[in-house]
């Protein structure tokens, strides 16, 4: 390689970032999903906000480990193979892991298209419809999502949100710089039982746009750092007012199934009663909307408690603020612009054939 100086010298690059997305990064380091490829945090504790006390996956240790796991001792094997499945690492080497002057834990960074854009403002804005809906506030945010007037580098929505079934990454960033005066704007002129979840909600989502805008920043100081943690944590603090909208495809089954037999049983117990019959249709009626008001709010409760927020994506916001310092800008790493590089050839081979992929795509 040409030098400055104007002499030749031989050089050795060294890897350090790779840039992809968490599926591709679990084969690439061997890690089982859905647990987390830098550390070594259990996925019960996902949702929690600080990931300080958990030590980075030893990538080392797991290339001993599995050489141990095919030794002939049988005492060595079991323990090294119960060693691999205790940390959700998989049962071939990973890429990186025996590569000299890289570090696999460090090498992978945060992608700010799938993890912020296609991640966490996704699973946000489906919190916040699902907040407004139980709030009878969803068509206020139609109207005030399709009112956006267009400015330099923001595209004017076509339709209201919910009338829209799916989103590319471009739409979610533009999402982000609106979100928070639109939600401000539907969440005006709380009642009294609302002024306490509004402002929780409100208070939720300002900081994760806030910590998602700090992240984009082309230069960084520990001030900026230090922002990006403190509004990350305050995100943490205020979460549980979506706590309900977050459940599993399980946790809703069960809860669906709940809600049909409470409703079965409150008729019941009402056509057993010798004085319903006695009742006019007006008390009836109110008798009816008290039952199903009480079991809406069994419901709620019940999702509440069997809800949780330990998802991956959750997570890797944790390891935002130590990449930054490794790297300094999370921009330049993001694969919103290989992917963009991409579509071109994409929508090419979706015109093909689709016999010998790489060789059309190439």
């Amino acid at each position: 390689m040409l030098s400055a100086d104007g002499r030749k010298r031989q050089c050795y690059p060294v890897i350090c970032a790779w840039m992809a997305d968490y599926f591709e990064n679990i084969h690439l380091h061997s890690i089982k999903q859905p647990h987390c490829p830098v550390c070594e945090v259990p996925k019960s504790l996902f949702g929690e906000g600080n990931s300080l006390s958990w030590q980075l996956g030893d990538y080392g240790l797991y290339f001993q480990k599995m050489i141990l796991a095919t030794q002939h001792d049988e005492m060595e094997r079991r323990e090294a193979r119960q060693y691999l499945e205790d940390q959700a690492v998989g049962t071939s080497e990973g890429v990186f892991w025996n590569m000299k002057c890289i570090s696999p834990m460090t090498i992978l960074v945060p992608d700010i298209l799938h993890t912020v854009y296609l991640g966490m403002l996704k699973h946000l804005m489906d919190w916040v419809t699902s907040f407004l809906e139980q709030h009878s506030r969803i068509d206020r945010l139609n109207q005030l999502w399709a009112m956006m007037p267009p400015y330099p580098g923001f595209a004017q929505f076509n339709k209201p949100y919910s009338q829209v079934t799916q989103w590319s990454g471009k739409e979610m960033k533009a999402h982000g710089r609106v979100i928070v005066p639109v939600f401000a704007a539907t969440l005006l002129n709380p009642s009294a039982s609302q002024k306490i979840p509004f402002t929780e909600a409100l208070l939720c989502v300002k900081n994760l746009v806030y910590f998602h805008f700090m992240a984009q920043n082309r230069y960084h100081t520990e001030a900026t750092i230090k922002y990006m943690e403190n509004y990350l944590e305050e995100f943490h603090s205020h979460k549980d007012v979506f706590s309900q909208f977050h459940a599993s495809k399980s946790t809703k089954k069960v809860s669906e199934a709940l809600k049909t037999q409470l409703t079965l049983d409150k008729q019941e117990e009402r056509e057993s009663d010798p004085a319903w019959n006695n009742l006019s249709a007006a008390e009836k009626h109110r008798c009816v909307h008290e039952d199903k008001t009480q079991i809406e709010s069994e419901i709620a409760q019940h999702l509440f408690d069997e809800s949780d927020f330990n998802f991956l994506t959750m997570h890797l916001l944790n390891h935002f603020s130590d990449h930054i310092r490794q790297l300094g800008n999370l921009l330049n790493v993001s694969s919103e612009l290989p992917e963009k590089v991409m579509l071109d050839r994409k929508q090419a081979y979706q015109q093909s054939n689709r016999h010998e992929a790489a060789c059309q795509i190439l």
